[in-house]
């Protein structure tokens, strides 16, 4: 197979592959392994490789380490802007009893949710061309405030100020997930000292 179509077949789907894809596509294990011996593909962790040149964000890359996973957290406030806190790794949700190998790079970390807490505000962003799932603004808040005691009250407060002064917020939004999950009264607390 030509090169071309090699690197088309990357792009064609974000410049990130499964085995599983390139099998079905009719590419040898000697194919890839000699683009990776040429540098032309990376593995990014077993059944997953990248194309070398592709300009993909590591968030992107994230996204097909853990397809089921949904940025959230820290990640999620750093994508909206909520906190000036840069975490170490990637945060991600996903279902209570799902079973993820994670690489040792990127660091990633995972939460394990209940099906309310991981299917309520999940929304896609476009990173690089690439449709990512991260919870929506007003799901972030809620669970930093969820996660108070393990992020920090000064964190809480820094995201709570920061999501108030937006002019894009939705306090409906905000109050109807907080009722969801069990937040009610303790998002009514924030508001009412930070309004």
């Amino acid at each position: 197979m030509k090169k071309q179509f090699i690197q088309d077949f990357f792009k064609a789907n974000d410049g990130i592959i499964r085995t599983k894809q390139l099998r079905k596509a009719g590419f040898t294990h000697f194919q890839l392994n000699q683009l990776i011996q040429t540098g032309e593909v990376l593995k990014v962790k077993q059944g997953i490789y990248k194309w070398n040149d592709s300009n993909q964000s590591e968030l992107a890359e994230v996204a097909h380490i853990v397809p089921e996973g949904i940025f959230c957290l820290y990640t999620a406030c750093q994508y909206y802007e909520l906190s000036t806190f840069v975490a170490s790794s990637y945060h991600l949700a996903i279902p209570k009893k799902s079973k993820v190998v994670l690489p040792d790079y990127p660091p990633i970390k995972l939460y394990y949710w209940e099906t309310d807490s991981y299917q309520t505000g999940q929304t896609e962003i476009k990173q690089d061309g690439v449709s990512i799932r991260m919870y929506d603004l007003e799901k972030t808040v809620c669970d930093i405030i969820r996660q108070r005691n393990k992020v920090g009250l000064d964190i809480v407060k820094e995201v709570v100020v920061t999501y108030l002064q937006r002019t894009d917020r939705n306090l409906a939004k905000l109050v109807e997930y907080a009722g969801e999950l069990g937040l009610k009264n303790y998002v009514s607390n924030y508001l009412n000292i930070l309004v």
